[in-house]
Formats: structure tokens, C-alpha cells, sequence
């Protein structure tokens, strides 16, 4: 944005906090320099019934918004005025998918738009208005757009420098010239369309298509074509406003990659869901085989294989982001989930000189998901694992919550080496990690995403003091959850 030749903002986060760039610095008038950090509707409260339905629709939907000529009355300079803008609202995706704010590239198109009305109006009258017309060819040689003018046989007439800069002609090589220098050899067919239609005297408005630059380039282009009339209102030629619209096109194919890799992930997310699970009960059982085999070749085998497993199981939980069961939601009870997780873990427990303290009450059935609470108690066993990597003890404890807001608490605990305080508010930010080799930073954040879908609440608490170190981890979910 900071880089970007166009006015520009970023409105980011819930709240829409602004930031914007220096090109965009003198379309904010007195609301500079104020507006930098205010939110959205902060900076733009007079013309928020416009601009914020917009927003809803990007921050809530990850569409993007574009309007080309479009008015929108603010305050300048102490009164009311409309204001003739082109602008972009671009969902910014996080890695999940979520739209984490907005990128706005506009411009203010109402000195162009009105000098190129003026000169269509005004070119019968050039004898009599050369003061007029000097100034309007004034406006027209400053404005960011390619303004231009040809007759009736498509001759080029007037180039302004914008042309210049876009089409890379010098002034003397186009007046005089035609129009179909400009146009790929395939689409000469159009010029004659919109000849046509200016005779006619039908303006053509927001027309794309393709132009060809003096080096060989094809750019995308959005052209609006006015047809001029003299004193006795007769059509005697055509002012055309034509805007290279290729950096909005290569945006708009950025986004729909962009949507297309997010999908891919979200598809690689649940493969590997699916993956972990029965990978880890494999990794268990490799663990139960080991006192089975006695000669030296088959614990060989038996370390390969489980080493190669271990390596499938750190790919999948690399490559599982956000998941959501989509299985129907059905009356369960915690206490045997838990019981079932620990199960599975016990042997990697017991490998890992981790003892296990159970205090896991029966509790009641409560409608959930039992996948997703199931591989929400599984991470927290997990980081639990890791956080001991000496050995310790883990506690896991169930228990129905009496209370106004009865439901069932559960609690994960270690004695591990505990999570820094600065760390601690971060833990359930997706991809945070305090493991610096194995670790994808999703457990924490997938369990409360599980969690709080179900309505209930997680917690955490952590120290890293000598004579006591560890996480205690509590999850609370409501006898009425969210799937009920």
C-alpha cells in the first residue's frame, strides 16, 4: 500500500482501523492527519450510509467491491460536496480464510470527469470560449487519465499526457493519426461499433477491452466515449476518457488464486484430520508391538517403521489447519472421551516416563460433536506430552459444574517446563509455537475454536518458577451447547 503509486487505505481488524498512504494524503483534505488510526466510521461518518454497506459486504462475505463513477456526498473544506470516486475494496485473507481487513486503492475522479463533459460541451464554442478551453485543455493535460478526441473517421484530433505516459506516442505521433494504431488487429471490428454509436449521438460508458502500447504491449483498458456536437447540434466527432485497468485485473486474478489456494488448504486441512487420527492410534499400537518381538532384525524394522509413521504424523499436523467435523451432533459424555484419549496416549505416556493421575467423575450427556471434543482433549494431551519431554506427571480430571451455569469442567495438567508470561497471551493464535522443532502452533488454537463452537469457554494458566513449573489448562462446556 505504502509502495502503491494510486491513493490508497487499509482498514484493518473488526474495528476497521485506518492507514493510508502519501498519494492519498490530499483526497483526505482536513480529515489529515487525524484520520490515520481512526476507524472507518470514525473518519467517514458523512458518507458511511454508502461506504459501509460496502464493508459489511467484504469483511463479512470476502467479496470484492468495485464501483467506477460513482458519487459520494463528504465534507471538503467545511461543506457538503459530491465527490465523484472509482474505487476497489479487497478482502485481505488470512491464512484460515478469514478476512482480516480491507485494501482500498481509489481516486477521485471529479475534476477528470467534469473537464471531460466540459469538453465534449465546449468543443462547438472553441472560437468563441479560448480563455474556457485553455483552461480545460489545462485540466485535461494534468489529469491521471488518458483524454483524448478523434472525428467521425477515427483521426485523432487531441493527446493529452496521460496518453503519453500509458501508450508510450509522443504527441506528434497520433494527432493526425487513426485510432486503429491503438486497437489489436482483432478487435478493429469494435472501432466501427462505437463510430457508429457516437454518429448516433449514444455515449458508451465503462466499455473493457484490450489497447496496444507503442512497445507491443496489450494492457486492460476501460474506455467512456462522448460524442461531440457542434452549435446546431450535430455530432462532429468523439472525446474518448480511457483508463488502464490491468493492475485492478491482475488484483482480481490475485484474489481468485488466492480463493483458489484457500481452498486447497481447507481440503488439505481435513485429509489430514482425517490422516492423524487412526496415524496416532497406529503409533500407540507400534508401541504395545515392542515388547512382542524379541530378535534384533524385527526391532530394526520396528524403529523404521515407527520413525517413517512419526514423520507421516508431523506432516499431516503441519498440513491440518482449521477443521470442522461436519458430522451430525449427538448426546455424549465427556468423562468417556476422556477416557478413551487417555487410552490412546498411555503408551506414549508410559515410553516417556510420564505418569498419569485420573479424577474423572461420570458426567452428564450433553450434545456435541464428539470428534471435534475429541481432538480438542487430544492436543491438550499432547502439548502436554512435549512439555515433559523428561518426564512428569499428567493430570486429567472430569467433573460436572454446579453452579448458574451448569455444565461439565475438564482440566489438563503438567509439571512440564510451563510457557513464558510474555508467550502466554499468544498461545491461542493460530501457528504459535513455543516448540522450536516439532510443532505447527494449531493444538491450542483448534481447541478453542472446538470449544467455543460448542458455546463453552478454555482457559490456561502457566508458570515457569522453579518449585512450580507446568500448564493447567481448563475447558468448560455447557449442559446446553450450541448444538442442542
Amino acid at each position: 500500500m505504502l509502495s502503491c503509486a494510486f491513493p490508497s487505505l487499509v482498514f484493518w481488524g473488526k474495528e476497521l482501523v485506518q492507514l493510508y498512504n502519501d498519494a492519498f494524503i490530499p483526497l483526505l483534505a482536513e480529515r489529515h492527519p487525524s484520520g490515520l488510526g481512526q476507524t472507518a466510521q470514525e473518519c467517514w461518518w458523512d458518507a458511511w450510509q454508502i461506504v459501509g454497506p460496502n464493508f459489511q459486504r467484504v469483511m463479512n462475505d470476502g467479496e470484492t467491491v468495485f464501483h467506477e463513477n460513482t458519487v459520494v456526498p463528504i465534507v471538503r473544506d467545511g461543506r457538503l460536496q459530491d465527490i465523484r470516486w472509482t474505487y476497489s475494496y479487497s478482502p485481505i485473507f488470512g491464512k484460515d480464510g478469514d478476512v482480516l481487513g480491507v485494501l482500498v486503492v481509489c481516486q477521485d475522479i471529479t475534476r477528470e470527469m467534469s473537464a471531460a463533459r466540459e469538453l465534449g460541451e465546449s468543443a462547438a464554442r472553441m472560437r468563441e470560449n479560448a480563455q474556457r478551453l485553455g483552461e480545460l485543455a489545462a485540466i485535461v493535460e494534468s489529469s491521471d487519465d488518458v483524454i483524448l478526441s478523434k472525428d467521425l473517421n477515427g483521426t485523432i484530433t487531441s493527446w493529452n499526457n496521460a496518453a503519453t505516459r500509458v501508450f508510450g506516442y509522443a504527441p506528434e505521433e497520433m494527432i493526425g493519426a487513426s485510432i486503429l494504431k491503438l486497437i489489436p488487429e482483432h478487435l478493429h471490428s469494435d472501432e466501427k461499433t462505437i463510430l457508429e454509436n457516437i454518429r448516433a449521438g449514444r455515449r458508451i460508458e465503462h466499455f473493457e477491452t484490450i489497447r496496444l502500447t507503442k512497445d507491443g504491449r496489450l494492457i486492460d483498458v476501460s474506455l467512456t466515449v462522448s460524442p461531440i456536437k457542434d452549435e446546431e447540434g450535430r455530432v462532429i466527432g468523439a472525446s474518448k476518457i480511457l483508463r488502464d485497468v490491468s493492475r485492478r485485473k491482475r488484483m482480481e486474478q490475485s484474489l481468485l488464486q488466492a480463493e483458489k489456494i484457500a481452498a486447497t488448504g481447507r481440503m488439505a486441512a481435513t485429509i489430514a484430520h482425517e490422516v492423524n487420527n487412526p496415524l496416532e492410534a497406529i503409533m500407540n499400537l507400534l508401541y504395545l508391538l515392542r515388547e512382542k518381538i524379541q530378535d534384533d532384525e524385527g526391532r530394526s524394522f520396528l524403529a523404521t517403521a515407527e520413525e517413517e509413521l512419526g514423520r507421516v504424523s508431523h506432516i499431516a499436523k503441519q498440513t491440518l489447519g482449521y477443521y470442522r467435523e461436519h458430522a451430525a451432533a449427538s448426546r455424549a459424555s465427556v468423562s468417556d472421551i476422556a477416557e478413551n484419549a487417555l487410552t490412546i496416549y498411555e503408551p506414549r505416556c508410559t515410553a516417556a516416563g510420564i505418569a498419569i493421575r485420573r479424577s474423572i467423575d461420570p458426567s452428564v450427556e450433553i450434545v456435541l460433536r464428539r470428534g471435534e471434543i475429541m481432538q480438542a482433549i487430544s492436543n491438550l494431551i499432547v502439548n502436554s506430552i512435549y512439555a515433559m519431554s523428561t518426564g512428569g506427571t499428567l493430570s486429567l480430571s472430569v467433573s460436572d459444574a454446579s453452579s448458574a451455569k451448569d455444565g461439565v469442567v475438564l482440566t489438563v495438567a503438567d509439571d512440564g517446563a510451563g510457557i513464558a508470561p510474555k508467550d502466554l497471551p499468544k498461545v491461542f493464535d493460530a501457528f504459535f509455537t513455543t516448540r522450536a522443532t516439532v510443532g505447527t502452533g494449531i493444538g491450542l488454537f483448534i481447541a478453542k475454536q472446538f470449544v467455543e463452537g460448542h458455546g463453552g469457554q478454555i482457559s490456561i494458566e502457566s508458570n515457569t518458577e522453579t518449585d512450580r513449573h507446568g500448564t493447567t489448562v481448563r475447558v468448560f462446556l455447557p449442559l446446553h451447547t450450541a448444538y442442542e
